[in-house]
């Protein structure tokens, strides 16, 4: 009984597959940026308060429970007045911004 071409028979017709050779990458896999000591301080120094470290990782990923977690933060050390604006500009958007704008305002971890 005669099912017809294999799998494994070579199409003519069809490129064959090979990966490009590491040098050959495409986009950004092609030249990756080195992560230097420089642009972590550019980092901090785009925080509106670095001196307030928050824990995330490893917590309750719950928006509600992260916005109440750097509300505190802010408040006890001190910046009470700066929660108003916080808590408005991180609930202007999706989730992935409220996790954006408490990496803007405050030192995650």
């Amino acid at each position: 009984m005669e099912f017809g071409p294999g799998i494994d028979d070579p199409d003519d017709d069809e490129p064959s597959l090979t990966p490009p050779a590491p040098g050959q990458l495409p986009g950004p896999l092609a030249q990756p940026t080195p992560v230097t000591p420089s642009a972590s301080r550019e980092r901090q120094d785009d925080i509106r308060h670095p001196d307030v470290v928050v824990q995330l990782t490893g917590e309750d990923g719950n928006a509600f429970a992260i916005l109440g977690t750097v509300r505190r933060a802010l408040r006890q050390a001190g910046h009470g007045d700066d929660v108003d604006e916080f808590f408005a500009e991180a609930t202007s958007g999706d989730y992935q911004h409220l996790l954006w704008t408490c990496m803007r305002w405050v030192t995650v971890r």
